[in-house]
């Protein structure tokens, strides 16, 4: 099936046991046969994916539509022009008929099997949970796998830590599931957030509409990582949305009035001394990046030279990021 326009209003899920898998796809030819196929191959019995062809040039909104008229489980969303991927997934959330669950998948990921179940029972085994997610590992371009992708609280004391302490809070958005009441109900994403939407959104949730998120065992997607990443282009965007998360939740847990973000920025302009250290920190935790593409490439030197360059910039990073490689 395929439709041309994203206005339908949401709709009562049917069964809520059979989740929505949600993509938004924009020229992304070269990966999204095969992040397709991973989704379709892990869907539970009566699941869909609503495909958001958001603008593409190169030929991916073709193939998700050749894919729809074969597979009765897919539907296409076409936007002629880009909108971004906030209201590309928004579209995908609202499509009518929406189940009770609703999971997102990037267009440049794999999906490990038994994800979608897992998240299904997780969520419909504690009522409070709004979304879950899973780890991951790293998927270079050679297709080599490596690492481990894990953020975010793995049990309830974790979550109502970080929460009672105001942090930041943010579970792996190309994993994820949320309940459909939990993410509707909070306003969807923010589209003035596309750098970093995922947390904008989770923050949302827990500080202001009072869910909580939480992060399964287990590898659930292969995080595909490449020069055009999100997480290498918009690295500087999505610190200071960090920094203004972590703002924006002390004082909703105060009580008090906060601003939103453009004018947040406008009254936070850092002096150079605070720009140096931004600036220091962001390129380390760049280079740590960039030392993992180079390892999941087998380029040694390369390794060596950023890791190098990470852990002078950013040492507290690397030591981080280090611990979490290995299940620390």
């Amino acid at each position: 099936m395929t439709e041309n326009s994203s206005t339908a209003p949401i709709g009562a899920g049917q069964d809520g046991g059979r989740p929505r898998v949600v993509m938004p796809v924009h020229n992304a030819a070269t990966y999204v046969r095969e992040a397709i196929t991973s989704v379709l191959d892990d869907l539970p019995a009566g699941g869909e994916l609503v495909i958001v062809d958001d603008g593409s040039t190169d030929g991916s909104g073709e193939f998700a539509r050749a894919y729809a008229l074969r597979d009765a489980r897919v539907t296409v969303i076409r936007h002629d022009s880009p909108v971004g991927v906030s209201r590309a997934l928004n579209a995908g959330i609202k499509h009518a008929g929406c189940p009770d669950f609703v999971a997102v998948a990037e267009h440049d990921d794999v999906v490990v099997r038994g994800g979608f179940s897992a998240h299904v029972d997780a969520l419909r085994a504690d009522a409070g949970l709004g979304a879950v997610s899973g780890e991951g590992r790293y998927l270079g371009p050679s297709g080599r796998v490596a690492g481990r992708v894990a953020v975010g609280p793995s049990s309830r004391r974790e979550f109502e830590e970080l929460r009672e302490a105001g942090r930041e809070i943010l579970i792996p958005h190309p994993a994820i599931t949320y309940r459909r009441d939990a993410v509707v109900d909070s306003g969807l994403y923010d589209a003035a957030f596309d750098a970093a939407q995922d947390l904008e959104l989770i923050n949302r949730m827990v500080y202001e509409h009072g869910w909580e998120v939480r992060l399964l065992p287990g590898p659930h997607v292969l995080y595909r990582i490449h020069g055009s990443s999100m997480s290498f282009s918009h690295i500087e965007g999505q610190r200071m949305m960090t920094r203004y998360m972590v703002y924006r939740n002390a004082a909703q847990l105060a009580g008090e009035p906060f601003t939103d973000y453009q004018q947040w920025r406008r009254d936070n302009v850092p002096d150079r001394r605070t720009r140096w250290r931004w600036y220091r920190k962001d390129t380390g935790a760049l280079k740590f990046r960039q030392a993992g593409l180079a390892w999941l490439n087998r380029r040694p030197f390369a390794l060596v030279g950023n890791l190098a360059a990470a852990s002078v910039l950013h040492p507290k990073w690397v030591l981080m990021k280090l611990r979490v490689v290995r299940g620390r």
